[in-house]
């Protein structure tokens, strides 16, 4: 941690690295190296379509998330997964009773225009550049669910007075 980071609360260290952005998926395709894997074309305020692959192959089938909204740490550093970069991750729920990844809710919010920012409530969205965030440093940052709201250190995460959700897992680790 920098000095003076355990310092600045959560939420605001949060708002300081994090670019939580709305985006809509345009396009599923299976990945063809990864059974497990979906690379999504999506469509989130930019010039050009952002990829991102996603391992919920196993929760979802393709009509199921074609032309929805969700969120995505849209400053994630990239990675290759099998050979497809990937550039962001989406926002998914799960079962804080079950580990190994056996349970996944994709937060889907349909109540923001893609593009839009999601901040945690309180805070503005920062009009400087972002450098991208590692996922460890991301991860270091816990999301959660607590009664149906995504939050971060007891803020909401949100934008323009509404708020991401959950459905499934409203009691839970977001990530």
């Amino acid at each position: 941690m920098e000095e003076n980071e355990q310092e600045i609360p959560v939420a605001e260290q949060f708002r300081n690295r994090v670019i939580l952005k709305a985006a809509r998926i345009e396009k599923v395709e299976q990945h063809p190296g990864g059974s497990l894997l979906y690379i999504l074309t999506l469509e989130c305020g930019d010039e050009e379509p952002r990829q991102i692959v996603s391992s919920i192959v196993p929760f979802y089938k393709p009509e199921e998330l074609l032309g929805k909204t969700i969120v995505i740490v849209y400053n994630l550093k990239p990675a290759n997964f099998r050979g497809v970069r990937s550039n962001g991750m989406l926002l998914a729920a799960s079962d804080p009773a079950v580990k190994d990844h056996e349970t996944c809710e994709v937060l889907f919010a349909p109540q923001f225009a893609p593009g839009t920012i999601l901040e945690p409530e309180g805070y503005d969205a920062p009009t400087e550049k972002y450098c991208y965030v590692k996922p460890d440093k991301f991860f270091s940052m816990p999301l959660y669910t607590k009664d149906g709201f995504v939050e971060v250190d007891g803020k909401k995460i949100g934008a323009d007075g509404k708020f991401l959700t959950a459905e499934i897992y409203r009691n839970g680790d977001v990530g």
